[in-house]
């Protein structure tokens, strides 16, 4: 080579190895975003552990510096450290830290690891792949709130379908097709249980609970038409457009707006069992301690479910409808109703934490009736709220100091929706 062609070599541009970090991030960040991902591919605690001490082993600036190709070439006595692993374990996770894009194993002949000879394992390919772990990383956790959401929803269904059997029990229904379905909900899976089981196996079993309960519901709208029809009764379900009467009992679990059932009455235990089973932590317990219908000293408007679907705004009516299997309907039940109002107040910015809090301060209905009215609140065309989950959350907190007047609040939204559809006719 002539000393013409040396120095063209040596004004040759860079090497350049990756992209470096994204702004703002460091090697710290860096190793926890590989670790989720090495955490997702099925890699053990202690693989993890290795990948950790070879990125530790790394210099910071080696992965800020995209003409650097960043590798670790301690020695396997230096990446055991005091665990109580062997040479043969620590390959072992070297290779499958490899198989899954990790690092790039350059060593020597015997496995040897030389700073000179730039021998070692090399960090590149991990970060010639952060958009791929950044995508493997928020797949796993959608995942992981679609599973959330469903657990909450079988909690719901498991409240419901209880409730409606114990309506169809006052109401005296008995046929072949109820003792099958009843058969079938007691061979539900227990609470403890789901957390273990995967989506599709979950969605699946949610999906078939709602079709039970949306069966029972019209088990109990046929019997209750029946007696209507044979007793002379008017229709329960004919009501006005805009209800500013009170009605003699809050929301109930069937579709008709008519709960026969006392609030304090114990459900069949050869049908229901005592209750759901599992850690005292489960979504169905935290439910069934809140339960209640009415919680002590709190006052609630008493309102059918068809009132209820007529005074919330359009956006929660369309999710009340998606929980009711997706058709409209002006009278829908209870559990559509609940998680209609659950899922437009995460919707507009409500955390799960709160909801629960709700929960057990009021009660399932005074949840209800605080969810309806802070969604209102969002629209309100003279004071909005600009935070619907601290306004949900300060609700809350007025009902533990029992400073909270629903009632008040459930008037006030009457007169405002009497207002809008009297503005709508002219």
């Amino acid at each position: 080579m002539t000393f013409i062609q040396v120095g063209a070599a040596r004004r040759q541009a860079r090497q350049q190895y990756h992209n470096g970090l994204p702004e703002g991030w460091n090697r710290d960040r860096f190793r926890q975003l590989c670790v989720s991902y090495a955490q997702i591919q099925g890699c053990s605690a202690e693989c993890v552990r290795t990948l950790e001490t070879i990125i530790d082993l790394v210099s910071p600036t080696s992965f800020t510096d995209p003409f650097v190709d960043p590798f670790c070439y301690a020695r396997q006595e230096t990446l055991l450290g005091e665990r109580p692993l062997n040479g043969r374990s620590l390959r072992r996770h070297e290779a499958q830290l490899e198989a899954i894009g990790l690092i790039d194993r350059r060593l020597g002949a015997n496995g040897s690891r030389c700073k000179r000879k730039r021998l070692g394992l090399y960090l590149t390919p991990a970060l010639n792949r952060i958009g791929d772990m950044l995508d493997a990383v928020e797949s796993l956790r959608e995942e992981r709130q679609l599973h959330d959401a469903l657990r909450g929803d079988r909690s719901r269904l498991l409240r419901h379908v209880k409730a409606t059997f114990e309506t169809l029990g006052e109401l005296g229904v008995h046929s072949a097709e109820l003792i099958a379905l009843k058969a079938s909900f007691i061979d539900w899976p227990r609470s403890d249980r789901l957390i273990s089981m995967s989506l599709p196996v979950l969605e699946e079993h949610v999906e078939t609970a709602r079709e039970l309960l949306m069966r029972l519901v019209e088990i109990v709208q046929e019997s209750q038409k029946l007696h209507e029809e044979m007793s002379g009764q008017p229709d329960s379900g004919d009501r006005c457009h805009i209800q500013d009467q009170i009605e003699e009992r809050i929301l109930s679990c069937n579709a008709t707006g008519e709960d026969k059932r006392t609030s304090g009455k114990p459900s069949d235990a050869h049908l229901v069992g005592a209750g759901p089973d599992g850690p005292s932590r489960c979504l169905e317990k935290q439910d069934g301690e809140a339960g209640e219908e009415i919680k002590a000293g709190l006052l609630l408007p008493r309102i059918s479910n068809y009132g209820l679907y007529a005074f919330a705004s359009e956006e929660m009516r369309m999710h009340i409808d998606i929980a009711a299997s997706g058709n409209p309907n002006p009278n829908p039940t209870l559990y559509a109703i609940e998680t209609g109002v659950w899922t437009r107040l995460s919707e507009i910015g409500t955390n799960i934490s709160a909801w629960h809090d709700a929960l057990y301060q009021m009660g399932l209905l005074g949840a209800i009736v605080a969810g309806v009215l802070t969604d209102a609140k969002v629209s309100d065309p003279i004071q909005p709220v600009a935070n619907p989950g601290g306004y949900f959350r300060g609700m809350t907190r007025a009902a533990k100091r029992d400073e909270l007047n629903l009632v008040a609040g459930w008037m006030g939204l009457v007169a405002r929706r009497a207002k809008e559809e009297e503005r709508g006719q002219s």
